[in-house]
């Protein structure tokens, strides 16, 4: 979400893939792999050659972060157990209730009512 962020900001100008690993403070091989995602999903296009690196392809006002979420790790989870589906308890009803479900009910909603364009110029990104 970050880098679409910084090549949000940066609009036509390409960025490489070692400013966005150094601006997040990644691993370069975690960011290419995070960035070759984007790319086949559609949201970053590649420019190649000297000054090359990766422009947004996408009107950031229409990406939200839920879709960037569901690009990289897949549709979000709500088992409501915080141990995952398998049970590791001996109560008959999880100890916290419906909180696990409404707050991964509240996390979706939010994702998917902020887009890219709402934290354009949050000084998130690298600014040198």
């Amino acid at each position: 979400m970050h880098a679409l962020i910084l090549l949000a900001e940066k609009m036509d100008e390409p960025v490489s893939n070692s400013r966005i690993a150094e601006a997040f403070s990644i691993s370069a091989n975690h960011s290419s792999k995070v960035m070759q995602r984007l790319l086949k999903s559609g949201y970053v296009k590649a420019v190649r050659g000297p000054g090359g690196g990766y422009t947004l392809a996408a009107d950031p006002a229409t990406v939200t972060l839920l879709d960037v979420y569901i690009t990289i790790d897949g549709k979000p989870s709500t088992s409501g157990c915080l141990f995952g589906e398998e049970k590791h308890c001996s109560l008959p009803e999880c100890l916290f209730g419906r909180l696990t479900y409404e707050a991964d009910e509240l996390i979706e909603k939010h994702l998917g009512a902020v887009t890219l364009a709402d934290y354009m110029n949050e000084d998130i990104a690298l600014k040198k």
